[in-house]
């Protein structure tokens, strides 16, 4: 239960902390920009019409802020802890039932980091410059951070599944083949993020579900290419 609890709950309580403790600062970021001269002359050009005083405005800043920052923060912080501590377990456990024939290749449970944070940062980055197209489309603000869950998703996890049972290179050429699967059973399994209470443990199932695909798929290409050797 720790295990399929921990990373959700753990990464929002961690973040929770961080956002209650910058509150002031957020807030004091509202007001600085509420005081500028060129938001001064917007608020002059308004006040004709309505008047806009700087609790608005204080209000968005920090809505903005824990949109584009702590959100996605806190979900990479749960895959992230989900991807090292948990795919492991997974993947030994499937390997003692149905995939005793694919060997174990990885002797740290850190060895797949440096390409998960790799992707981390490739996600937040985009997260960032996709917001302008969250109000430019139509419904963006629902399918952009939804398709780009479901691309960390596909990334981060077979890179830490694949890890423990293949090379690097092996993997580079398993998610090149297998990337359209992949991206569309991300975008299945990120589904259960926007389920309430099930999000709490969709990082597990999630994993589940890419570690069994990820092993399946790579025990049938081991076979086919042992069988054309003999």
């Amino acid at each position: 239960m720790a295990v399929i609890i921990f990373p959700f709950l753990g990464s929002f309580t961690i973040w929770g902390i961080i956002t209650w403790l910058l509150w002031d600062w957020i807030l004091s970021l509202g007001f600085n920009l509420y005081n500028l001269g060129i938001m001064q002359s917007f608020v002059q050009m308004l006040s004709p019409y309505f008047l806009l005083t700087q609790d608005p405005l204080v209000n968005v800043t920090a809505g903005a802020f824990i949109i584009v920052l702590i959100l996605p923060a806190a979900l990479i912080t749960a895959l992230f802890i989900t991807s090292v501590v948990l795919v492991p377990l997974l993947v030994s456990e499937l390997r003692k039932t149905e995939f005793s024939s694919l060997l174990k290749k990885s002797t740290s449970i850190f060895s797949g980091t440096r390409t998960s944070i790799s992707y981390s940062i490739k996600y937040i980055f985009s997260w960032i410059a996709s917001l302008p197209f969250w109000i430019a489309i139509p419904f963006g603000a629902i399918f952009i951070p939804f398709l780009l869950l479901a691309w960390f998703n596909s990334r981060l996890l077979t890179w830490e599944i694949m890890t423990e049972i293949a090379t690097p290179e092996e993997t580079a050429l398993f998610v090149q083949e297998n990337s359209k699967n992949l991206f569309f059973l991300g975008i299945l399994t990120s589904t259960l993020y926007y389920i309430p209470i099930l999000n709490f443990i969709a990082p597990v199932i999630v994993s589940a579900a890419f570690a069994r695909y990820c092993l399946t798929q790579f025990k049938k290409t081991t076979s086919l290419k042992m069988t054309s050797k003999v």
